[in-house]
């Protein structure tokens, strides 16, 4: 029998790069147009549109007279479009913006006709441990990608790709890219291109994908495989897609490996292992925006929905698809020209506005329209289904600063920070404010126990003097150099960090340092130079300040590092460019790790700096979050000593991803360092481990070629140097981390943790004094017409056991409530406890991400027991309620 080779017409679009999006979309407009003229015209039988549904949304903007003509094509199977709504990153996106992605791609496909349902990564720069998890949930029983896959792993094309909870894909991996295939239009000598594509093929069918970037549609394909099949005795060349490339593997029923894991490796392709860090500015912003919407504007916009005031899904999805289309591999990776970054810039600016409005006006709308509503009261909000017991910030705006809070009537000691004074008269020219318009902004920390998924309220009494009634508020600016709480002490002493943990008396000396080093890498890659020069610092010539609350204590380190100023200064051995940094480390009581707050103003070029944590651990494996949970990985790559005896693409470094924490532990003791916006870390030190979390790389390059760690040619544009002087990121950058220190590691509580870090309680004070806490403030609004309880919890997951919750939001296209829960590790989990409902439920089921409902298994219960977790396993309910 012969060989069949499948000939897949198709087209990568990058939907930016080394160009915008404005850019290729002139050429996109044109090139769809042709694709539609060559499936009506039967010059070709089937095209692939690259799997993501964002560049036909652009398209049928300008042309939605093209409607009709792509639903018929679409449905009748020529024209293959989705799942993506953009081709994803996977590595440092979060397993809900992975599923958003999925589910925004799969219902536009579907409104035009049908989407593909494969799991089609054609340049993604690796593939997640969780894919196929995720895909099996979405309805995607296949899967195609090009990198990530070694020989160690598998060495053959098909093999099936298996999640620890036991889901499967069928997969075919194309290691030689998805533009091997245009050999086949400018190659006239068959056998290169036939011996390549069949090496490791064990299947007699094999994929041939003929498309590039960008690339034009080739009208003579069909003239192309007529060519080459004169040539051919034992392979056969036809035009096909990859549902019918599937269906012909399944019907061989060959028995095909398993693979487990994530595929991160770069034998056969590039999977630049230190894209992570590059352009922290925009990873800094993506990191606060997925947060946002996943654990504050979906919640709280099912919470306000329940009560009474509408799910805006559109809206939602409004900010969700400005997001995603910086999720796509170039653009979430950073490796772009400047005017790229730029507008990936501007559409996270855009939404992150419009995020950050939709909290302030649903908190204000929910506020103003409780029964017993009074001036001053503060409404303060718990996204999170879980009770939180934690001490927050609040800001207020009062007309005097002798005040006491109440809390369920009860005071509440509290500690003030700082206090502003203002005037709110009207701006004139050589006049003073009357001391009636004066009022006082207010900073406060204070300890606050709120119920699940709901909101409580503080009330404030003025004329009460604070610091008589409630002793815990003084607070005192001193110039000693430790604070502590229950857990940690932490002092700067003899010009370093030392942080004591009181539980088991362990101290750990120089437990933060900043490492300077060279990097003559470019946006993809971080490479040493061949004459580095590496500093680190130890805050030594800083300048201490400590604040000292009953509640908030802060110790602040304000100074310069001194470090080259370029790469010629680093090789000289010369130091002039001054960085200034405030570094501020925070403890809150009954918080059981030390926050850092890290500003620093780069003014040098070509470096990497990174944060070392020094954890005292030892071990040879680290733990860090993926998508949806954890995964181990080695300190040193396997292939690390070999891999340019293997010809590998470029060193399998230490250097690996992250999205929220990373945890190194032994028998004695655990260090989880949580992070907003780091992404990227390495395990250093030969006993004692040490976390290097990247803090930034500054680069001036696209791509360049023959770097240390990757040697050839350049990645992205081969042909010429494109300087990038914005990712030098001459600015003032942020970085927030805080580092838990333990005796052992639980990934659920690690999870939940983190969570409570890194998730704020929105707030809303009604005052009239300040018309500027907000944007929004100053517009007039209606209460609803109707009056909200009091007080209200919505739904409470506080008795759910050892599972991490991921997601609560209004169902699409249905009128009750998704909430979904994973299991993080690799053992099951026989009970994950309940999830309680303050509502009345009408019915309730187990679903998957598809969010589909089996109207035969209907559950009614008020309590919603989880029951076992396979290993890693999701689970996702639909909860219908009977009112509102």
């Amino acid at each position: 029998m012969k060989t069949k080779i499948h000939v897949i017409a198709h087209t990568h679009w990058d939907y930016e790069w080394y160009f915008t999006s404005n850019e290729s979309f002139i050429q996109l407009c044109y090139h769809v147009d042709e694709v539609i003229k060559a499936l009506q015209e039967g010059v070709l039988d089937y095209y692939m549109l690259d799997g993501q549904m964002s560049i036909v949304e652009d398209y049928l903007e300008v042309q939605p007279d093209k409607r009709e003509t792509l639903n018929s094509l679409i449905t009748t199977g020529k024209l293959k479009v989705g799942p993506w709504y953009t081709q994803s990153d996977q590595m440092i996106i979060r397993g809900e913006s992975l599923v958003r992605n999925l589910q925004l791609g799969l219902e536009s496909g579907d409104a035009l006709g049908g989407a593909d349902r494969l799991g089609y990564v054609p340049d993604a720069f690796g593939q997640s441990i969780d894919m196929p998890k995720i895909f099996s949930q979405m309805g995607i029983d296949k899967a195609v990608f090009w990198r990530g896959l070694s020989s160690d792993q598998l060495s053959q094309r098909e093999f099936l790709w298996q999640s620890e909870d036991g889901s499967r894909l069928l997969t075919y991996n194309i290691k030689d890219g998805y533009f091997v295939g245009v050999q086949l239009i400018e190659v006239d000598y068959t056998k290169p291109l036939l011996d390549q594509i069949k090496q490791d093929s064990t299947s007699s069918h094999i994929a041939l994908p003929v498309g590039g970037d960008q690339r034009y549609v080739d009208f003579n394909l069909k003239e192309r495989i007529a060519y080459y099949n004169d040539q051919l005795t034992d392979e056969q060349l036809v035009e096909s897609n990859y549902d019918q490339l599937f269906a012909q593997i399944n019907e061989e029923a060959k028995t095909l490996p398993i693979v487990q894991g994530e595929l991160l490796n770069a034998e056969v392709s590039k999977i630049h292992r230190s894209i992570y860090s590059s352009r922290y500015d925009h990873k800094y912003l993506n990191d606060k925006i997925e947060r946002r919407l996943i654990y504050q504007i979906e919640p709280l916009m099912t919470l306000a929905d329940q009560l009474g005031l509408p799910y805006k899904q559109e809206l939602v999805d409004k900010i969700w698809k400005l997001t995603l289309r910086n999720h796509a591999h170039d653009s979430a990776g950073g490796c772009n020209s400047d005017k790229t970054n730029q507008a990936i810039l501007q559409r996270f600016i855009e939404a992150d506005q419009l995020s950050y409005s939709v909290v302030d006006y649903l908190t204000r709308k929910i506020s103003e329209s409780r029964k017993n509503l009074k001036e001053n009261q503060i409404t303060v909000f718990n996204t999170l289904l879980i009770e939180r017991e934690q001490v927050i910030g609040i800001t207020l705006s009062l007309p005097q600063t002798a005040f006491t809070i109440y809390h369920e009537g009860k005071k509440v000691a509290f500690d003030i920070k700082k206090i502003t004074k203002h005037s709110n008269a009207p701006i004139r020219k050589n006049i003073h404010p009357s001391p009636e318009s004066y009022y006082y902004e207010i900073e406060i920390a204070l300890p606050l126990k709120l119920q699940p998924l709901g909101y409580e309220v503080l009330d404030i009494k003025l004329n009460e003097d604070s610091i008589e009634t409630t002793s815990a508020s003084k607070q005192l600016e001193e110039n000693g150099n430790t604070i502590e709480n229950e857990y940690y002490q932490v002092c700067f002493k003899n010009g370093s960090i030392r942080v004591l943990d009181k539980e088991s008396n362990i101290l750990y000396p120089d437990f933060l340092i900043v490492e300077d080093a060279g990097d003559d890498g470019d946006n993809y890659d971080y490479s040493p130079p061949a004459n580095d020069w590496k500093l680190q610092f130890k805050f030594d010539t800083a300048n201490v300040s400590i604040v000292q609350g009953n509640w908030k204590s802060s110790l602040k380190l304000n100074g310069c590092f001194i470090i080259p100023k370029n790469q010629y200064e680093r090789e000289q051995g010369k130091a002039t460019a001054s960085i200034p940094y405030c570094c501020t480390l925070k403890l809150e009581a009954h918080k059981q790790a030390v926050d850092v707050h890290l500003e620093i103003n780069n003014q040098a070029m070509d470096h990497r700096m990174r944060l070392l944590v020094n954890s005292g651990v030892k071990t040879e494996h680290s733990i860090a979050d993926t998508p949806f949970g954890t995964i181990s990985r080695p300190v040193v790559d396997p292939n690390l000593k070999d891999w340019k005896e293997k010809n590998w693409k470029e060193e399998p470094t230490g250097l690996y991803p992250m999205l929220s924490f990373i945890n190194l532990h032994d028998q004695q003791k655990s260090i989880t360092a949580f992070t907003k916006g780091i992404k990227e870390y390495e395990v250093i030190g030969s006993k004692d481990k040490i976390i290097a979390l990247t803090l930034f790389r500054a680069v001036g390059y696209l791509g360049k070629p023959d770097l240390g760690r990757r040697p050839g040619v350049a990645s992205g544009n081969q042909f010429k140097y494109i300087k990038t002087p914005d990712s030098q990121l001459q600015k003032t950058l942020t970085f927030k981390c805080s580092i838990q220190i333990k005796h052992t590691f639980n990934a659920a509580r690690a999870f939940c943790k983190y969570q409570k870090h890194a998730i704020s309680f929105p707030y809303y004070q009604q005052q009239n004094v300040n018309q500027f806490t907000n944007t929004l403030k100053y517009f007039v609004m209606h209460p609803l017409p109707f009056q909200v309880p009091e007080t209200y919890s919505f739904v409470d997951a506080t008795k759910v056991k050892q599972v991490v919750f991921s997601s609560c939001k209004k169902a699409r296209n249905r009128k009750g409530v998704i909430i979904r829960f994973f299991n993080p590790v690799e053992q099951a989990i026989q009970d994950g406890g309940e999830l309680i409902c303050q509502e009345d439920i009408h019915f309730w089921q187990f679903t998957t991400m598809e969010e589909t409902i089996d109207e035969q298994h209907f559950q009614s219960s008020q309590t919603i027991p989880l029951g076992r977790f396979k290993p890693k396993e999701i689970k996702t309910i639909y909860i219908e309620f009977k009112h509102p």
